[in-house]
Parts: C-alpha cells; sequence; structure tokens
C-alpha cells in the first residue's frame, strides 16, 4: 500500500478533496513522499491487524470531512459551535464506539493530508526530538489516533516510563492496539481510562502532550492548570488547538489566535514557540475575521 493508494481512492469518491489535494500535493517534497509512504504502509498493516479495509479508512476520512463541512456551514450561519457541552460530546462521541472509530480512524489518515496537521505533527516531532536524551517520563492527553505517542516512545532514547490517558475507551484501545503494532513488547506505557481531572498520576513529567484537547472541554484555563501541576519544572508541554473550528465534539469556541495565548499565559506558562496556520491560503487575521479554520500549536515551558 502506498500513498498514492490512498490518495487515489479519497480522489475517486470526492472531487472536492481531489481538488484540494491536487494542489497540496503537487508542492510536496520527495522527502514528504518518503515519509507519506512509510506512513501508508506501516498504518495499512495496523488497521488490517484490526480487520479494518483500507475502504473503511477512505470512508471514515471522508466521513470526517462532511462532518466538519456541515458543521462549518452551520457556524458561519449562526455563529456559534454545534456542540453545547462536554457532557453532550462525551455521550454522543466519545462513548459511542460507532461515531468515535471512524473519527480516529479518519483523523490518523489526515496527518498526510491535511497541511496544517502535516506541520503541526513536524513541529511536534522537532520537540521531542530536541529532548530525546533526556525526558524520562512521558505524559499524554488524548492520544487518540497513537501516531504522537508512537513517534514519542520511538524517539526518547531516556524514556523510563509513558502515561496515557483517554476519556473514550474506543480512542485508548486504538491507541493501544497501535502502539502493540507498532512496538511490539513495550511496556513502558501505562494506559489510563479516565477524565485527566480526576485521575491521580504524582507529578514531575518531564515532556506533556495534550493535542487537539482544550476545544473539547468546557473549562480549557482549569485543564492548562491541571498540567501545570503535573509539569516536571524544566519540562515541555506540547499544546495544539484551534480557533473557528467548529465539529461534532467540539466545545469551547476561541475565535482569535490571540485568545489561545491569553489562555496559556493566564494559566502560568511562557510560551517557546508557536506555528498558527489557516487552512485556507490567507493570513491569519483575515482568516479571523473570515471566521476560517485556524490550526494552532505551542511548545510551552514554566516561567
Amino acid at each position: 500500500m502506498k500513498f498514492h493508494d490512498i490518495v487515489n481512492l479519497i480522489c475517486e469518491q470526492s472531487p472536492l478533496q481531489k481538488k484540494k489535494l491536487t494542489g497540496y500535493l503537487s508542492e510536496q517534497t520527495d522527502r514528504f513522499f518518503c515519509e507519506a509512504d512509510e506512513f501508508a504502509l506501516r498504518y495499512n498493516g495496523f488497521l488490517q491487524t484490526r480487520n479494518i479495509p483500507i475502504e473503511y479508512a477512505v470512508d471514515a476520512y471522508l466521513r470526517m470531512c462532511g462532518n466538519m463541512l456541515r458543521c462549518q456551514v452551520a457556524f458561519l450561519r449562526s455563529g456559534r459551535y454545534p456542540v453545547a457541552s462536554t457532557q453532550e460530546a462525551r455521550n454522543d462521541v466519545y462513548h459511542s464506539h460507532a461515531e468515535m472509530l471512524p473519527y480516529m480512524v479518519g483523523l490518523g489518515i489526515s496527518q498526510f493530508l491535511w497541511p496544517s496537521h502535516y506541520r503541526i505533527f513536524n513541529f511536534f516531532k522537532q520537540a521531542i526530538l530536541e529532548r530525546a536524551d533526556y525526558v524520562s517520563d512521558y505524559l499524554e492527553i488524548g492520544p487518540g489516533h497513537g501516531l504522537l505517542l508512537e513517534n514519542a516512545l520511538t524517539t526518547l532514547h531516556g524514556l523510563q516510563k509513558a502515561v496515557a490517558v483517554d476519556i473514550s475507551p474506543t480512542s485508548l484501545d486504538l491507541t493501544k492496539d497501535f502502539i502493540e503494532y507498532a512496538i511490539p513488547g513495550d511496556r513502558r506505557v501505562r494506559f489510563i481510562l479516565g477524565d485527566i481531572m480526576e485521575v491521580d498520576l504524582g507529578q514531575g513529567f518531564h515532556f506533556i502532550t495534550m493535542g487537539e484537547v482544550l476545544e473539547h472541554v468546557d473549562r480549557p484555563t482549569q485543564l492548562l492548570e491541571r498540567l501545570r501541576g503535573l509539569l516536571a519544572p524544566d519540562g515541555r508541554i506540547f499544546i495544539s488547538t484551534c480557533a473557528n473550528c467548529p465539529a461534532i465534539d467540539h466545545v469551547y469556541q476561541f475565535d482569535r489566535i490571540q485568545q489561545i495565548r491569553d489562555l496559556i499565559l493566564d494559566a502560568g506558562f511562557k510560551i517557546e514557540r508557536e506555528l498558527a496556520l489557516p487552512v485556507e491560503n490567507m493570513s491569519v487575521e483575515k482568516a479571523e475575521i473570515s471566521r476560517v479554520t485556524i490550526n494552532y500549536c505551542a511548545l510551552l515551558m514554566l516561567p
């Protein structure tokens, strides 16, 4: 299975995706396609161990894109996200295997199909690589498809223990299975099904990852403050989130990137570096005015 095989299956079913992907992929380098082919081979191999055909994954990706487009249209009309609370998202999405499995599988494929996801993934990998020799304790909240966790486990040479916390049983099982497939016999990870605000984890993690979680909770400030208490004094936190990004499980609405920055600073962190990526070819300022989705990631530290 090559990356272009997945792309071809998507383009056969969606003229809109074909238009977007043709332009995006025409700008990519040989290095990108080597990475994408390696990912496609590995991810398809994993899906086969779960008896999930690649056609299911493509359908899941297109379903996710369709859901996001419908949410975006409704958002532009109403100015509000479609989900009112975290509890609603738990009931309708996180605790529903029928919703969560295709959501996570489709999201996994998007890592190389969406420009912003690919750049954020590289941002994360660079942050992990810079700390490969001295991170001994790693925590990830909401590992989702497991791709970030796998990269951390294979890159952090000095890692002694890792903890992965997820509120969705489907997501956590998918992550467990992917890690077992990608790194057979790795026993460093403790998988916990639960709410990060309620689980007793101790403290002193040298690296914490929380990708695409802030927009899913009612009180993101309290969540960041919780992470501050879990971080070692010289540790780092990778976060990603988004502004003007309605989805079937997005609760907290950021309208501007500065709102995210202010939230981070108010929670007691310093931003070491960041990346703000509108999903359309325009400036951050124009995207905010037009209410176009902006993906955001940052590496945080204690002052």
